[in-house]
């Protein structure tokens, strides 16, 4: 699958069609300034790929102002053109067109889409290629996102290797692995913290936290970073515009197109000497094969003419040899079938006293049996009512936007109690008349704010009206929260946000009991019920009747009787090998005989035949000196020989750097007057004391949740301990990733390995110059470089097999350093020939070395394609 453009109305800030066209193979690079849109256009593209048409968790990408979300694709595919477009909220619609032409709408359009990435439960590459903005790890995402992740790399890997079960299988876990794992398990699962557990609760206080902190460092730094912004656009055009950088520019291009014809030239004399070496060892070698024959032709002869002399007493002595072997025969017969009706005779009693033997053990598993058909009767009495509340109120997600929603309010209060008129009298003393509003004395040096035209009363002077004006946005917005809460809160079927977080948690709370007793009843009945009383039923119907055979003397006799037929058997196949060998000697001496013969009247007919010999040697060493003039040849233009390859890339790298700088002063030109209009409306309120109460808060939180983690991870370091015996089985099952992996990993860390996890599927340690270093005490930047590196190595897995899939990275090195990211570049540049893959990102000035096709967010036409 090969994306070619993408189109979106009503998303986010786009209330207006946008388009990005002219998508190609390859590197493609989207590169625009913060709130340009490009994590809109990333989750645009999970949207339309992974959200139902009818569903109502679209609205995260919903307008603020309202509007029903429209996204169209267009992707490549082996038989043709198709767009896909889905619509959601009123007149939702899902559509699949090929080559122009409507082939599935509705749930058939659903079922077409799904099957392009096989996300959910079948696990597709969607999950492996896609890295959202910040994002370090691959085990990042929801939990439905981690587990289709972790199907989607077995299949592959499984696919490739067929080693899956050689190392998942046989796990023999002793107690003290069980005791960690439960204690593990008490804090957090596959998929993170346990859900109701104290880790999850120290967790959920930090994310509370961090999102007000967040809100409030947000808030006081708006225009500070909108001045930063200006600055960082004008450096930019500076260092574009600059006269050396642009010489360079052209001076890198100039040289990399000279290097890459020498490349050329030498290339083609390189090739012309490997034809003429290849003639000259031809050359050589009919001679020395012509010479050889001669040599073992006169040496055959010779040797021919000695065996013959002894071959006629070797066939007399095995025609004896055959005749004494079939008596022998005879007699091993013969003792082999009394020794078999002795066996049968002792094999009939033993398994008699067997039977009678198996009856204690076959009514303790019928009683066994009984009491799991109990057990899991009472489990499933119990799913109803589970079930049902794991169902009701809101999920945890639209809790959080409702959480969203109602802080929006409590922030468009404050601005607009902010942003009206205050009025404050100031009386001469405490006997001054006071005045009043409302009926009500107004307090002394108190200020009062004014929303709407209000009449004040002035003792012994009259009344005074105040009216604030209409020109103030804040009261609108005020009233936008409160009708977006109102709104989420009559969707949800919720009387406050409160309520719904309650709700939300009853419901996690229920769903996580649901799991566990639905797996409870996996173990007691894997079959079901009725299966456990069918094996009951035939437990009892098949009793056997009790014995006075013994079944230790019964097995005596048993083994007594097959040793006695084994040796039999023994001695009766060592006798019919005896004749067969004594035949078949026999048959070769007189063969052999004949054939010497034979062989030796060919050979000297053959030697007469053949040239003199020392006319052979002599074509031979000429042969020998012409190949060794030619392989001089050959070496001295290997020994020198550049990469063309190399110069090939060196050459379009320069290219793409020339156009897309040419480009960039273009854009950034337009963006230094957007940055201008937007500090003239940017204004900050100081919320020091909030911020500072919330940032002791939030130290502490954190702090209770780092010594949950360091018991986290002494758990795990001791369950990693106990199955090291694992890693020869995931060496095998890992190669064909890491061979993958290995090349690009080595532009950043020469002679670097990672160490594979075989329960995630994932990357759990870098090791480098012998030091092997955990993924999780690794650098942001480290972390990311290693994420992006594996979501590649995947993606040329998935190639291989025939599924190309986009590689998409929306700032995904928004941590790496100057020199790493040169060498990230390269890595990228490099695989973008087999891969198609989009960089979404904002750090202009340093994707200006990447290269690659530009693309761009441009005004569109609804459901242009």
């Amino acid at each position: 699958m090969k994306l070619r453009s993408i189109t979106m109305s009503d998303v986010r800030q786009f209330s207006r069609p946008v388009h990005v066209g002219d998508i190609r193979d390859g590197l493609n690079v989207l590169s625009a300034p913060n709130e340009a849109g490009k994590s809109t256009l990333f989750d645009a593209i999970h949207a339309l790929f992974f959200i139902p048409h009818r569903s109502s968790k679209i609205a995260p990408l919903r307008p603020d102002i309202g509007g029903n979300p429209q996204i169209t694709i267009e992707i490549e595919l082996p038989d043709g053109m198709h767009r896909l477009t889905k619509i959601w909220g009123r007149g939702k619609l899902a559509e699949v067109a090929r080559d122009g032409r409507l082939i599935a709408k509705g749930d058939e359009a659903e079922a077409f889409i799904s099957g392009l990435t096989l996300p959910a439960d079948e696990g597709g590459p969607a999950g492996l290629l896609w890295v959202r903005q910040g994002v370090t790890a691959l085990d990042e995402g929801s939990n439905k996102e981690l587990k289709a992740a972790y199907q989607a790399r077995r299949d592959l890997m499984s696919s490739v290797t067929g080693e899956f079960e050689a190392l998942t299988g046989g796990k023999r876990m002793d107690r003290a692995l069980t005791k960690a794992q439960a204690d593990l398990d008490a804090l957090v699962t596959q998929r993170g913290a346990k859900a109701g557990g104290a880790y999850d609760a120290a967790l959920r206080n930090v994310a509370q936290l961090s999102g007000e902190h967040e809100a409030l460092s947000a808030r006081a730094q708006l225009l500070q970073e909108a001045l930063k912004t200006r600055r960082a656009q004008r450096q930019m055009l500076r260092d574009l515009t600059d006269p050396a950088e642009v010489g360079a520019r052209n001076t890198r291009l100039t040289e990399a197109s000279a290097a890459f014809e020498a490349a050329t030239r030498h290339a083609d004399a390189l090739r012309v000497a490997q034809a003429e070496f290849s003639r000259a060892e031809a050359a050589q070698s009919d001679a020395a094969q012509r010479l050889t024959r001669h040599q073992k032709t006169a040496a055959a002869v010779a040797k021919l003419q000695e065996d013959l002399a002894a071959a006629q007493p070797r066939a007399d002595a095995a025609q004896a040899a055959v005749t004494a072997a079939k008596s022998a025969l005879t007699d091993a017969r013969n003792e082999t079938e009394l020794a078999r009706d002795a066996r049968r005779t002792a094999d009939q009693r033993l398994q008699t006293a067997l039977r009678a033997a198996a009856r204690t053990a076959q009514l303790e598993r019928h009683k066994a049996l009984t009491d799991a058909v109990t057990e899991a009767s009472d489990l499933i009495a119990r799913l109803p009512d589970l079930r049902r509340a794991a169902q009701a109120g809101p999920d945890a997600k639209t809790a959080q936007v409702i959480d969203g929603a109602e802080q929006d309010l409590r922030l468009a209060q404050h601005l607009a109690a902010a942003a009206a008129p205050h009025i404050a009298v100031h009386y001469a003393s405490e006997n001054t008349p006071r005045v009043t509003l409302d009926g009500k004395d107004i307090d002394a040096d108190a200020p009062l704010p004014v929303h709407r035209a209000t009449t004040l009363h002035l003792p012994g002077i009259g009344d005074l009206v105040v009216t604030p004006g209409e020109a103030q946005d804040a009261p609108e917005q005020l009233a936008q929260a409160q009708r977006r809460l109102a709104d989420l809160l009559n969707e949800s079927q919720m009387p406050s946000a409160s309520a719904a977080r309650a709700a939300a948690r009853d419901r996690q709370l229920a769903e996580s009991e649901l799991q566990s007793v639905l797996a409870h009843l996996k173990r007691v009945a894997p079959n079901g019920v009725e299966a456990l009383k069918s094996e009951a039923d035939t437990l009892m119907s098949g009793i056997p009747e009790p014995s006075e055979i013994d079944p230790d003397t019964a097995q005596t006799d048993v083994n007594i009787a097959a040793q006695a037929y084994d040796k039999a058997q023994i001695k009766l196949e060592t006798a019919r090998v005896h004749l067969d060998a004594s035949e078949q000697a026999h048959l070769r001496a007189t063969l052999a005989r004949d054939s010497l013969s034979e062989r030796l009247t060919e050979a000297k007919t053959v030697l007469d035949e053949l040239p003199d010999i020392q006319l052979l040697r002599e074509n031979c060493e000429a042969a020998q000196h012409a190949l060794d003039l030619s392989h001089q040849a050959l070496a001295n233009l290997t020994s020198n020989a550049p990469n063309l390859d190399a110069a090939r890339t060196a050459r379009d790298r320069a290219a793409d750097v020339v156009r897309n700088a040419e480009a960039e002063i273009a854009k950034l030109n337009v963006a230094i007057a957007r940055s201008d209009a937007t500090i003239e409306t940017q204004a900050g309120d100081g919320v020091e004391e909030d911020l500072a109460e919330v940032d002791e808060q939030l130290t502490s939180a954190r702090e209770t949740v780092a010594l949950f983690e360091q018991e986290i991870a002494v758990l795990r370091c001791l369950i990693a301990a106990l199955v090291t015996a694992q890693s020869a089985a995931r060496d095998r099952y890992f190669a064909p990733v890491l061979a993958e992996l290995r090349p690009m990993l080595r532009l950043l860390w020469p002679d670097a390995e990672l160490r594979f996890d075989g329960d995630s599927l994932l990357p759990s340690a870098l090791i480098r110059d012998g030091q092997e270093d955990p993924i999780g005490t690794l650098s942001g930047g480290t972390r990311e470089q290693i994420a992006l590196l594996v979501r590649l190595a995947f993606a040329r897995l998935l190639a291989g097999q025939g599924n190309h899939a986009p590689v998409i990275l929306d700032d995904a090195l928004v941590y790496t350093d100057d020199d790493r990211i040169e060498q990230m570049f390269n890595a990228l540049h490099g695989q973008s020939g087999d891969l198609q893959i989009l960089v979404f990102s904002c750090r202009n000035r340093a994707l200006r070395a990447l290269g690659g096709h530009m693309l761009s967010l441009a005004p569109g036409a609804a459901g242009e394609g």
